[in-house]
């Protein structure tokens, strides 16, 4: 894991990102939580292309790679603007499941171009039940835009 100790959390993070680049910086925020994946999801019509990803205990897997909207948790979050679920196999609120026994908890936020128009999602989630607290949403919600700079 990135060794930093700076003061602000949120210079730190757009330190990395504009020296070090985007995964680096998703590690960074993942490090920040007990998700075991943190990523950048591009939408692209009707799909999500992972366009970044950072998993703390393995290889990047396909399967992560590129997910029907209609089939993700991001359908919320771009829904919404935001969307959270720390258990999601006990969550009344969703009638539809997407990935049912693969991904449990997710946080994501909608990534919003100049224009207006949704870039797609940065997201936090995993296999197993975890949650976050609100002071690193109010947190993801103030750096998160940044990303935007980096991508294509």
């Amino acid at each position: 894991m990135l060794d930093i100790d700076l003061p602000a959390p949120a210079a730190a993070v757009r330190s990395v990102l504009a020296n070090r680049g985007i995964v680096p910086a998703l590690a960074l925020l993942n490090d920040r939580t007990p998700y075991r994946f943190t990523a950048i999801y591009k939408l692209n019509g009707e799909v999500m292309h992972a366009a970044h990803a950072f998993d703390r205990t393995a290889e990047y897997r396909t399967w992560l790679k590129v997910v029907p909207l209609g089939k993700s948790f991001c359908q919320y979050a771009m829904e919404h603007g935001e969307f959270v679920t720390s258990h999601a196999s006990e969550d009344q609120r969703l009638t539809h499941r997407p990935y049912a026994g693969f991904v449990e908890s997710y946080y994501g936020q909608v990534l919003t171009r100049e224009c207006g128009t949704p870039y797609g999602t940065f997201i936090h989630f995993d296999l197993e039940p975890r949650s976050i607290p609100p002071e690193e949403i109010h947190f993801l919600r103030g750096v998160i835009p940044t990303f935007l700079e980096y991508l294509d």
